[in-house]
């Protein structure tokens, strides 16, 4: 599946939607698309997929203030798990654990 990029333009800014998969190749145009201003919002709700490249755009546009909405919960935490921080779930899963030994 390709990535399909839509940009629409509501009363707080930008809002660029990505649909399908992420890859390396596509880093370039989101990039592109994202050029619109800095109060341009990603959304992440159709975002089917996305490689090690596309999660590391992803983690620099949040750090660099992006808004990124409609992030699933399973890329969420390949964006926690790229920071090298672990997912509040597996804390808490580990802090249990510990109490136990």
């Amino acid at each position: 599946m390709t990535l399909r990029i839509f940009a629409e333009t509501d009363s707080d800014g930008g809002v660029i939607s990505l649909h399908g998969r992420l890859s390396a190749a596509e880093v370039p145009e989101v990039e592109r698309a994202l050029a619109v201003g800095p109060s341009a919002r990603l959304d992440l709700a159709c975002l089917s997929g996305v490689d090690a490249a596309g999660l590391a755009v992803l983690r620099r546009l949040r750090k660099d203030g992006t808004c990124l909405t409609g992030v699933s919960p399973y890329i969420e935490l390949r964006l926690e798990q790229l920071r090298g921080e672990e997912p509040e779930e597996m804390k808490a899963e580990q802090g249990r654990r510990g109490e136990g030994e």
